[in-house]
C-alpha cells in the first residue's frame, strides 16, 4: 500500500515552477533548432507554396497513406 507524506506548499510551487522553466526553455530550443535547420526550412516552405497552389489531399487519403 502506497505510504502518504507530507510535503511543504512552497516546496511544491518550487517544483512546478522549476518544470513550467524548463518546458519553455524546451519550447525555444526546439524553435531556434528548427530556425536554424536549412533543410526543415526548405521544406516548409515548398509546403506552403503547394498549398496557397490548392495541391491539397484529405486527411482520411493522408491517414490511409
Amino acid at each position: 500500500m502506497p505510504r502518504m507524506i507530507s510535503v511543504p506548499e512552497t516546496l511544491i510551487e518550487k517544483i512546478s515552477k522549476a518544470g513550467k522553466a524548463f518546458q519553455e526553455l524546451e519550447d525555444e530550443l526546439e524553435d531556434y533548432l528548427l530556425a536554424s535547420d536549412q533543410t526543415f526550412i526548405e521544406k516548409m516552405r515548398r509546403s506552403r507554396k503547394a498549398h496557397t497552389e490548392g495541391d491539397v489531399r484529405p486527411f482520411s487519403q493522408l491517414k490511409n497513406d
